[in-house]
């Protein structure tokens, strides 16, 4: 019986994976492009795979594995054509993602784990280091003094060093998070001690026969870099060169390989998985709109490893440990229980769906309230991907479903500073579930309205449709309920304001669907009358009905059809002539699958400032 290969999500230890066969990507044939960077930073959004490229690098050069060089790479393209320097190295390795985040405990702790590793690092090589060596390191209570007496020995011992620093910025991210500025810059301005080690850091890099000949950081975003080293002055930020654009990621292909291998063996369908794959986890893009789309690495092993292993499509989509990443950076868009400029970027970009601004490829942190600054920090942070160039700027959209989910969590979390409405998103969630199941479409939208008038009260009125939009989107996406939440789609030769759309991937029951129209009215305007309502409420039929008749719409949502044309019903009818709202769902058949067949709800919304002057189902 044929063994199915095993998927080890969360794993980042390379021995292991290859010695239980388990799936990986190659990309090993980047190592010979990397090579010609001597000291390298290495940039990505959280789970997509750094640590165990750090862990390949480890394998192939590490000395102590060069006579295991055939069980770590036979099969790969490195394997295959191996360069000068494989196995020539003594690799020092930090990852800094142990290393404690809490402020008042993070210096001791830095300092006892990376003298743990200099510890480590003379016990493991001490059979090929200078002579007492070992004994003078381990005789040293601090870690910088450590480091030095590794360094200051081996350069003129013929060895070469190879300091890999994964995760260079987890715990300084953290603590700006949570403890503020004041607390960061103690780590990396003046005498911090974080930016003391770097100091050393360069030092050993620097000047004839310099013991450190390689370096390869990895991290999230280039702030604390530029803080600690005085803007990459280390080593050279390879992350937007197009060589590396897929280092780390899985491309299409990749995706599609994974599909067709599991899919047969474990009993799911291979496209319904690919394209959810798709939906959920891909298209960042690394340099340029021109680079290739890439899926996160973890949160598709995460995804496949479910169906591989739990035989269940997922019920949650986002892996958790992804949401804890992101919820450290609220901080970014409130202070003082106001929310700031930042907070506004946030807002366009789910309101208007992409950013305008240069890629900032070093920063501050003392300059992240600056809008092309944080903007870039959506980027790096794998808030948001390229989708365009335009006049010498970069425009930025949100990559897929997993990040617009996190993003809008971010806006609700920012009202529940203010306005407290954690319940409240609960109760939308409970009325989407009420329309998914029975088409009650009333409860939700109450809510909505009653949080957009009392964010609209403390808000600037001068970007009022804009609230209103990115209110209404971030609490829909915020909500979790069995709808995907999209906002200015292309339908029907228009633009859609907002669409509920079911997840049939995982509720193939879902009995009903929505569109909304949103018409706003500025505040400082008179109220409309109910003839402006009615000629308003005119116009949004007419767009509605446009939308409705997109074959793409219909299909993909298996809205309902006429079985002896093939065509969409018209709008509120079902075939018998009666209303499909409230209705449960029909079958219909389409070649050998039983297919649902989803109500369509049209709702027109119209807001005059904050307040919700019509909502009708059309």
């Amino acid at each position: 019986m044929e063994k199915i290969r095993p998927i080890l999500y969360g794993v980042a230890d390379y021995a292991e994976i290859r010695k239980a066969n388990a799936w990986f990507v190659d990309r090993t044939a980047k190592i010979r492009d990397l090579e010609a960077t001597r000291y390298a930073v290495f940039l990505r959004p959280r789970r997509f795979g750094k640590s165990l490229l750090t862990s390949i690098l480890e394998a192939y050069y590490d000395v102590r594995y060069a006579d295991r060089f055939d069980e770590f790479f036979a099969g790969t393209d490195i394997g295959a054509n191996p360069t000068d320097e494989r196995g020539k190295y003594l690799v020092l390795k930090f990852d800094f993602s142990a290393v404690s985040k809490d402020a008042r405990q993070v210096q001791e702790s830095f300092n006892k784990y990376a003298a743990d590793c200099c510890d480590a690092f003379v016990m493991g090589y001490a059979d090929v280091l200078p002579s007492g060596l070992a004994e003078a390191v381990l005789a040293e209570p601090m870690a910088g003094d450590k480091f030095n007496k590794i360094a200051l020995r081996m350069k003129d011992s013929g060895k070469k060093l190879y300091v890999i620093i994964d995760e260079y910025d987890n715990f300084t991210n953290t603590i700006l998070a949570e403890s503020g500025v004041n607390a960061y810059n103690a780590l990396c301005h003046g005498n911090g001690f974080f930016k003391d080690f770097f100091a050393r850091l360069k030092a050993a890099t620097s000047g004839t026969e310099a013991p450190v000949t390689r370096l390869f950081v990895t991290g999230v975003s280039p702030v604390t870099m530029d803080d600690v080293t005085s803007g990459f002055n280390i080593g050279t930020n390879i992350s937007l060169r197009p060589q590396f654009a897929d280092f780390t990621g899985f491309r299409h292909e990749d995706l599609r390989a994974m599909a067709a291998y599991y899919a047969p063996r474990c009993g799911f369908d291979a496209d319904k998985a690919y394209d959810t794959a798709l939906t959920w986890y891909d298209n960042y893009r690394f340099g340029s709109a021109g680079a290739p789309p890439l899926a996160n690495t973890t949160l598709v092993l995460y995804f496949f490893e479910q169906l591989v292993n739990a035989k269940v499509w997922p019920d949650d989509m986002v892996d958790e440990n992804l949401r804890t990443d992101y919820a450290k950076i609220r901080h970014l868009v409130t202070m003082g229980r106001r929310l700031n400029g930042n907070f506004h970027v946030l807002e366009n970009l789910l309101a208007g769906g992409a950013l305008e601004e240069p890629i900032a490829k070093s920063f501050q942190a003392n300059e992240i309230s600056k809008k092309e600054n944080f903007t870039s920090l959506l980027y790096w942070l794998g808030i948001t991907t390229i989708t365009g160039e335009k006049f010498g700027k970069t425009v930025f959209g949100v990559p897929n479903e997993t990040l617009k989910e996190l993003a809008a969590k971010m806006i609700p979390a920012a009202y529940s500073d203010i306005h407290k409405i954690d319940e409240r998103v609960f109760d939308i969630n409970h009325g989407l579930c009420d329309l998914a199941e029975k088409g009650e479409w009333r409860g939700f939208v109450g809510i909505l309205s009653g949080i957009v008038k009392e964010n609209f009260a403390v808000r600037d009125g001068v970007e009022g449709e804009k609230v209103v939009q990115s209110t209404l989107v971030a609490l829909l996406t915020a909500a979790k309920g069995p709808y995907l939440v999209s906002h200015e789609r292309e339908a029907g030769g228009g633009f859609y304001d907002l669409a509920l759309a079911p997840r049939l991937d995982r509720w193939p029951d879902i009995a009903h669907a929505a569109l909304i129209e949103m018409k706003y009215v500025k505040a400082g305007d008179p109220a409309p009358t109910p003839e402006q309502l009615a000629d308003i409420k005119a116009k949004a039929i007419e767009q509605l009905d446009r939308y409705y008749a997109d074959p793409a719409l219909v299909t993909k949502w298996h809205l309902g059809r006429s079985n002896e044309t093939g065509d969409a019903l018209p709008p509120g009818r079902r075939q018998d002539g009666g209303s499909p709202y409230g209705e449960p769902p029909s079958r219909r058949l389409t070649g050998t699958t039983d297919v649902p067949s989803v109500a369509l709800h049209r709702l027109v919304l119209v807001f005059h400032g904050g307040d919700c002057v019509l909502n009708e189902e059309v």
